[in-house]
C-alpha cells in the first residue's frame, strides 16, 4: 500500500514523544483525510499490525512513542473542515486530529480560514464572526500540542480552572475504530444505557458493549472516564488510543475575553502561599478576607524552580529578558483573571493588595501585567520553568541515555491537597535528589519533577512516584490529571485502578479491538508483564 512506508533512520524522529521515551516501529504512515485513516487502520486489522497513532509529539507520557508495528502519525490531518452554529447559539468548529492549537488559535484570531471544500452554511455564518470573537480555551502549556492529541488525555492546562478540561469543549467525534469501520458521536445524542453501549456505525450496524460497573475519580483526570448513562463522547476523551482513533472533532467555541490580567506574588514561605491558594479558590482560612473574583488560572513556583530559572537565566540567552526574582520571594502564585472591561481590574488589584498582606506577603514585590506585552512577560516567566527542566534532562541524558522526563500530575480533591503537597516536600526533602515543584496549583494538581542525573537516581525517582501513587489512591485522587497515563504510569495506573479494575479495563478494550491493535502499552498493563497489586 503506498501510503505505509517501511521505517528508516529518516523516521527517527517519530520514535518519541516529548518524554523522551524511545520506542520501535516496522512501518510509518502520514494519512491525510478520513478516507487514507481508515484504509490503514484495515491494512492493520487484516495483517495484524499492532498501530500506536501520534499528532505533534508533545506528550509526556510516552503515549504517541510506538511499541512495535506501525506509527500512524497524523500531522497531515490538520484542516478546519467547516463551522456551524448550534441551536443554544454556540459556535461550533469541525477539525482534523492533526491540527495544532497555535494554529486554531491564529485562524480565529485573525479570521484567516482556508476555506476550500466548505460547504455554503459553513461560509455564511463564518461571515457573522468578527477577527477575534472567538476562542478554544483549554491551554496546555505546549501551544504546539495537536487538537486530536488533546482529547486523546483531556488535556487542560492553565485554565482550566475557569474554562474546565479539553473535554468541556468537545460537542462531537469522528472515531475510525480497530476493523476500519466509522462511527460518529454528537454530545447530547449518543449515551450509554447504564453501562449498556450502542455506538452507531457508518454502514448502517451497531457496535455494542458494556462499560465496567465502576466509575472513575470525579475530579480532573486525563484517562478513561466511566459512568452510567455516560455520554458516549466522553468515552473516547481520555482513552489514549486505545478504543478508536480520532478522525475528526467538533470543538465548541466561547466568546474571547477582551482582556487577561495577571499577577504573581512572591511569598516568604509555602504556607503562606497555600493560604493564598486557599482564598483565591474561595476557601479562606479563617481571618482571611474573602476573595470573591474567579481565576481563569492559578500556577505555584517553588524555591527549587524560581532558583533553577535564575540560574538558567545567566546561561541561555533567551531567558535573560526574564526579571529578577525578588530577594525574599521564597515561592511564588502566578494567577490570571479574564474580562471584558479593563476597569475590572482595579478592585480585583484592592482585593489582592489586602489579600497578600493577610497572608504574609508583600503587594511591593507583586509582578502585575494591565496589558499583553506585560502578559506575556509573566507567561514567558511560567512557561521557562518546564523549557528549563527540557533542557536539564537533554543535559543529564548525555550521561545517562535512559533517563527521561521523570514529572507526576497527580490530584487530588480541595480537602486533601495540603496534605499530598506536604507528602511532595518531605518524600523529596529526604531523598537526595535534585527536584523542582510547579504547576496548576488551582486544580490541586501540581508537578513535582526529580532531575535525576544518574540510573540509580532514575529508578528511585520511579519508586517514589510509586509510593505517591499509592498515597493518591488512598485519597481517591488521580494519578494523572492533564497528560495520561501512557507507557511510562501504567504501572501507577494499575495502582489506582487495582487488579480486578484493570481487568475489567482490559476486557471493555477487547471488545472494541479484539487483537489489541490500538495503541499497545498505553495505560492497560499486559498480562503477566506487571505484578498486579492493590
Amino acid at each position: 500500500m503506498a501510503l505505509i512506508r517501511k521505517m528508516s533512520p529518516e523516521y527517527a524522529d517519530y520514535l518519541f514523544d516529548e518524554s523522551r521515551t524511545m520506542g520501535h516501529a516496522e512501518y510509518i504512515a502520514f494519512p491525510s483525510n478520513e478516507a487514507e485513516l481508515e484504509e490503514v487502520v484495515r491494512w492493520c486489522a487484516e495483517n495484524h499490525v499492532p498501530l500506536t497513532a501520534q499528532g505533534a509529539l508533545t506528550g509526556l507520557a510516552g503515549g504517541a512513542s510506538p511499541d512495535g508495528g506501525l506509527i500512524l502519525n497524523l500531522q497531515r490531518m490538520n484542516r478546519i473542515l467547516g463551522i456551524r452554529r448550534a441551536e443554544d447559539g454556540t459556535y461550533c468548529l469541525r477539525v482534523q486530529p492533526g491540527l495544532r492549537l497555535a494554529q486554531l488559535r491564529r485562524a480565529l484570531q485573525l479570521k484567516m480560514f482556508d476555506v476550500s471544500g466548505w460547504d455554503n452554511l459553513s461560509l455564511e455564518t463564518l461571515r457573522d464572526i468578527r477577527p477575534g470573537q472567538l476562542f478554544f480555551p483549554p491551554d496546555p502549556t505546549e501551544p504546539t500540542a495537536s487538537l486530536g492529541g488533546m482529547a486523546s488525555c483531556n488535556a487542560c492546562g492553565a485554565r482550566s480552572v475557569l474554562y474546565g478540561c479539553t473535554r468541556a469543549h468537545i460537542r462531537g467525534l469522528r472515531i475510525v475504530l480497530a476493523d476500519g469501520r466509522v462511527t460518529e458521536l454528537i454530545r447530547g445524542r449518543d449515551r450509554a444505557s447504564g453501562r449498556d453501549v450502542c455506538l452507531p456505525l457508518e454502514d448502517g450496524s451497531r457496535f455494542r458493549t458494556e462499560l465496567p460497573p465502576f466509575e472513575t475519580p470525579p475530579i480532573k483526570d486525563a484517562g478513561f472516564f466511566l459512568r452510567r448513562d455516560m455520554d458516549l463522547v466522553d468515552l473516547f476523551v481520555g482513552s489514549q488510543g486505545t478504543l478508536g482513533i480520532i478522525s475528526e472533532l467538533l470543538l465548541e467555541l466561547m466568546p474571547a475575553p477582551r482582556h487577561l490580567w495577571g499577577i504573581t506574588a512572591f511569598f516568604p514561605d509555602d504556607e503562606c502561599a497555600l493560604a493564598y491558594v486557599r482564598a483565591l479558590k474561595g476557601r479562606p482560612d479563617p481571618g482571611i478576607p474573602l476573595f470573591g473574583q474567579k481565576a481563569a488560572s492559578i500556577e505555584f513556583f517553588d524555591r527549587n524552580a524560581l532558583k533553577m530559572v535564575m540560574r538558567q537565566k545567566t546561561v541561555t540567552p533567551a531567558f535573560r529578558r526574564l526579571p529578577d526574582v525578588p530577594d525574599d520571594g521564597r515561592c511564588a502564585v502566578y494567577a490570571e483573571f479574564n474580562g471584558n472591561d479593563p476597569g475590572e481590574m482595579i478592585p480585583i488589584l484592592k482585593s489582592l493588595s489586602g489579600l497578600l498582606i493577610s497572608v504574609g506577603g508583600d503587594p511591593d514585590s507583586t509582578w502585575v501585567a494591565r496589558d499583553e506585552l506585560e502578559l506575556e512577560q509573566l507567561l514567558f516567566f511560567r512557561h521557562s520553568v518546564p523549557e528549563t527542566i527540557d533542557l536539564i534532562v537533554e543535559e543529564n541524558r548525555k550521561h545517562e541515555p535512559c533517563i527521561t522526563i521523570l514529572s507526576t500530575d497527580m490530584a487530588v480533591d480541595d480537602d486533601h491537597f495540603d496534605e499530598l503537597y506536604h507528602i511532595y516536600r518531605h518524600d523529596l526533602s529526604v531523598s537526595g535528589l535534585p527536584w523542582v515543584i510547579f504547576g496548576h496549583i488551582g486544580e490541586n494538581h501540581v508537578h513535582p519533577n526529580i532531575l535525576a542525573r544518574s540510573r540509580q537516581e532514575y529508578e528511585q525517582g520511579h519508586s517514589i512516584f510509586e509510593k505517591w501513587a499509592r498515597d493518591v489512591h488512598r485519597m481517591g485522587g488521580s494519578i494523572s490529571a492533564e497528560h495520561g497515563a501512557g507507557k511510562i504510569k501504567r504501572k501507577l495506573a494499575l495502582i489506582m485502578y487495582g487488579a480486578d479494575r484493570m481487568r475489567m479495563l482490559n476486557r471493555l478494550k477487547q471488545s472494541f479491538d479484539p487483537d489489541g491493535l490500538l495503541g499497545p502499552g498505553n495505560i492497560l498493563t499486559r498480562e503477566g508483564a506487571i505484578r498486579d497489586e492493590d
